[in-house]
C-alpha cells in the first residue's frame, strides 16, 4: 500500500515569482516498516506550474554592509560574489563541472572551510603546494566544495560528475540577486537584521538530453549570534512528468570539507551531531543537525618535507560548518552521509544504505512540487553545543512551507 502525502496548489510569490506551491497535509511520518513509495500529488488532478524567468542581473545589492555581485568567470561561467563589508562570505558559480554550486565558503574570519575547486596539487615533496593541499587527496571529484543533487533520480545519477562517465547535469537557466536593509533594536543596541540572496532556476537533464525536472533554488546570508547563516531553499518541480528520488546514500546537499579539517588529517578535525556521537558514529545516522569543524592551515610553507603534526596544527585557528535540517520540511527524517574523510552532506532520500528498511523513494507526481530547507551556520572556533542549541532554536521556531 502507498503512503501518500496529499497536497494542495496555493499561489505563493518567490522574488516576484507567482507559481504553485504544494502545501501537504496528512501523515507527515512514514513508518520504518513501510517500504512503499511517499508520493507527493494532488488531490484532483494536476497541473503543471510554469515559472517566468527571473532574468539575469548584473548590478550589486547592499544590505546593512550585505552586498551580491554577478560577473563572469572563465573556468565556471557565471558567479555571484556574497560580502558583508569588505568581507567575502561565499561565491556561487553557474557551473562546477555539471552541476551549480558554491566555492569558496569562508568562515567569519575569512578562512576556506571546503575543499578547493579545482582540486589543488598535494603531496609533502611539492614545495609549491599549500599546507592544505598537502592533505586535499583527489578522491570523489563530484564533490565540488558545495553542490545539491542526488545519486538516483528516475533511475540518473546526478552526484557524479559528467566526465566520470554517462551521469546526469544540473543546468542553470536563471538567476537574480536581491538585497534589503533592515535593523531591529535589542536591549538599547541595533542588531543587523539585512541579508542578501540569490534566487536561480535550473534544469535537472539526462544523458541523452531529456529534461527530467526543473528546481527553483533560494541562498540567504545574513547574520546571527556572530555567525554567517547561509538559508538554502530548494523547491523540487516535477515540470516533465512523474519524478522518483531513490533510495540511495549518494545525495543530497553536500559539502566537501578542507583538507586539514577532516578528521582522517588526524590534526584536531571533529564530527559532532545532535544526539552527542561524534566523528564515524554520526554516520547514516538521523538527526537535526550535524557540525564539521577543525583546524584551517595558514597559507605560509613549513621548510622543507616536515610533516605536520597535531601539534603543528595546535596553533592553527579553528572553523567549521554546522548544517541543519529545518523540523518542518515534509519529509521528516533526513540522514546523514557525513565522512571522515571530508564528506558531509544531508540526506532526506536515501535509506537502506544507512541501516534502515528499504524503501521506493520519493515520488512527486508531475505538476507537483517538494521543498526542502537546510541551514548552514559558518562559524569560528570549535564545535559549540550551546551555541548550537541557539542557533537551532531559533532556525526550528521560523515558519516554512
Amino acid at each position: 500500500m502507498k503512503t501518500v502525502l496529499y497536497c494542495t496548489l496555493r499561489k505563493v510569490t518567490f522574488f516576484g515569482l507567482t507559481a504553485g506551491l504544494c502545501a501537504v497535509a496528512g501523515p507527515a511520518r512514514l513508518n520504518a516498516q513501510q517500504n512503499a513509495a511517499i508520493e507527493i500529488r494532488s488531490e484532483a488532478t494536476a497541473s503543471s506550474s510554469t515559472s517566468s524567468s527571473h532574468g539575469t542581473t548584473g548590478t550589486t545589492g547592499t544590505a546593512a554592509g550585505f552586498r551580491i555581485e554577478s560577473s563572469a568567470d572563465g573556468e565556471t561561467g557565471a558567479v555571484w560574489r556574497f560580502s558583508q563589508g569588505d568581507r567575502v562570505l561565499a561565491t556561487y558559480h553557474a557551473d562546477l563541472d555539471g552541476t551549480p554550486g558554491f566555492y569558496p565558503l569562508l568562515s567569519p574570519a575569512g578562512l576556506p572551510l571546503t575543499r578547493n575547486f579545482p582540486m589543488q596539487p598535494y603531496g609533502a615533496a611539492e614545495q609549491n603546494a599549500s599546507v592544505a593541499s598537502r592533505f586535499e587527496k583527489h578522491d570523489h571529484p563530484h564533490h565540488r566544495s558545495m553542490w545539491f543533487d542526488h545519486g538516483d533520480v528516475n533511475g540518473v545519477d546526478f552526484w557524479a560528475t559528467p566526465t566520470d562517465g554517462e551521469f546526469g547535469q544540473i543546468v542553470q537557466r536563471t538567476a537574480s540577486s536581491n538585497a534589503s536593509q533592515s535593523s531591529v533594536v535589542i536591549d538599547g543596541v541595533a542588531k543587523n537584521s539585512g541579508h542578501c540572496d540569490l534566487s536561480t532556476s535550473n534544469d535537472w537533464i539526462a544523458p541523452d538530453g531529456k529534461r527530467l525536472l526543473s528546481d527553483e533554488r533560494q541562498f540567504r546570508f545574513h547574520e546571527h549570534l556572530g555567525d554567517t547563516i547561509m538559508d538554502v531553499t530548494i523547491k523540487l518541480i516535477a515540470s516533465d512528468g512523474d519524478v522518483t528520488f531513490g533510495d540511495t546514500k549518494e545525495g543530497s546537499l553536500g559539502v566537501r570539507m578542507a583538507g586539514t579539517v577532516k578528521v582522517d588529517a588526524k590534526l584536531g578535525g571533529e564530527i559532532h551531531n545532535a544526539e552527542g556521537l561524534k566523528d564515524n558514529d554520526t554516520w547514516g545516522k538521523i538527526s537535526n543537525w550535524v557540525d564539521y569543524s577543525g583546524p584551517i592551515a595558514p597559507p605560509e610553507l613549513p621548510e622543507g618535507d616536515a610533516k605536520v603534526t597535531a601539534k603543528d596544527a595546535s596553533t592553527w585557528a579553528r572553523a567549521g560548518i554546522t548544517m541543519m535540517y529545518h523540523p518542518g520540511n515534509k519529509l521528516p527524517d533526513c540522514y546523514w552521509h557525513v565522512r571522515s574523510y571530508g564528506l558531509f552532506a544531508a540526506n532526506p532520500f536515501g535509506r537502506h544504505h544507512f541501516g534502515a528498511p528499504a524503501y521506493d523513494g520519493v515520488k512527486i507526481e508531475e505538476g507537483q512540487t517538494l521543498t526542502l530547507h537546510f541551514r548552514l551556520v559558518l562559524h569560528n572556533g570549535m564545535f559549540d553545543a550551546e551555541k548550537t542549541r541557539q542557533h537551532y532554536d531559533a532556525y526550528a521556531a521560523e515558519n516554512v512551507e
